[in-house]
């Protein structure tokens, strides 16, 4: 009987031992910063900033980007960029979200 006394106080204590165990362990979880992404206007990006921006947009993309641009006196929304010669609907389709992601168009002065 005592024998059994002793054997449940020390199965206990071994449960209670394990779990104080588990919930005392923390885990540390290193939050990276925040990426700050600064955006490309499309009304003043020169060719070095519009080339390789976007996977697709090289340098006679950008190219027409800017021609496209200073013929149209400066872009008024993204959905402009399917009317520029080598890009089309179907790109800007395919890229909107990441063209959402890098581009800006901020008002020509």
């Amino acid at each position: 009987m005592k024998a059994k006394f002793i054997a449940t106080v020390l199965s206990l204590s071994v449960v209670t031992c394990s779990a104080h165990a588990v919930i005392t362990k923390e885990i540390s979880v290193k939050k990276k910063p925040p990426v700050v992404i600064h955006k490309i206007d499309l009304n003043t990006a020169d060719l070095s900033m519009l080339t390789g921006s976007v996977k697709g947009i090289g340098k006679k993309r950008a190219e027409a980007i800017i021609a496209y641009r200073k013929s149209h006196h400066g872009f008024k929304s993204l959905e402009e960029l399917a009317d520029v010669k080598g890009l089309g609907q179907h790109f800007v389709t395919l890229n909107r979200d990441k063209l959402n992601q890098v581009f800006v168009i901020n008002k020509i002065e």
